[in-house]
């Protein structure tokens, strides 16, 4: 009974201390995701990730920031439940992770219950319809329903597949996704 007490004296103290921390305004969202830091140069990367080929890239001009967009078959290696991890750099450094988990991880870890966990960490999210986010004034983390190009019967298109035109209804399968990015490199949007 002492250690049930314990526990729960433990889980209240955790929890109320984020609570704390975001009206202090002292929130810090920890810079990283998916084995990988914010800061961290494409090298180091693509150490973590070692490419199966040259990942191709586009180049978002409005904030000058190159995206790759990875599946499993383009690293050696891959985070566990991760179907797709999209990456931004901006001059050389990682500014923005994004990873969108596969149908079993997002079954069980929905967004809204990430997003429940995450509120333990760092307290109340702010939200708009279906998307959480926390912002410390440096860094961004974004809990969302991530919708992906799906048949009509809910299987989940290849990245390289385009629907078919009698696709016109578009449907689309939601899974869990989370962002962190730099705020600064974005700001403005």
């Amino acid at each position: 009974m002492k250690l049930l007490g314990a526990l729960l004296a433990t889980a209240l103290a955790l929890s109320a201390a984020p609570l704390r921390a975001q009206d202090d305004d002292k929130l810090s969202i920890q810079p990283h995701l998916a084995g990988l830091h914010l800061g961290d140069g494409l090298g180091a990367v693509q150490k973590r990730y070692p490419p199966t080929h040259d990942w191709s890239s586009t180049r978002d001009r409005k904030h000058g920031v190159t995206r790759y967009r990875l599946e499993k078959g383009d690293a050696k290696e891959f985070p566990a439940h991760v179907r797709t991890l999209y990456l931004g750099f901006h001059w050389g450094d990682l500014v923005e992770i994004e990873a969108v988990y596969d149908e079993d991880y997002s079954r069980k870890e929905t967004y809204e219950k990430l997003a429940g966990d995450y509120e333990l960490l760092y307290g109340r999210p702010r939200s708009s319809g279906d998307r959480f986010w926390w912002d410390d004034g440096s860094t961004v983390l974004r809990i969302f329903p991530a919708d992906l190009p799906a048949s009509p019967d809910g299987v989940v298109l290849p990245s390289t597949a385009a629907p078919a035109a009698s696709d016109a209804a578009e449907t689309v399968a939601e899974r869990t996704g989370v962002q962190i990015f730099r705020r600064s490199v974005f700001s403005g949007d």
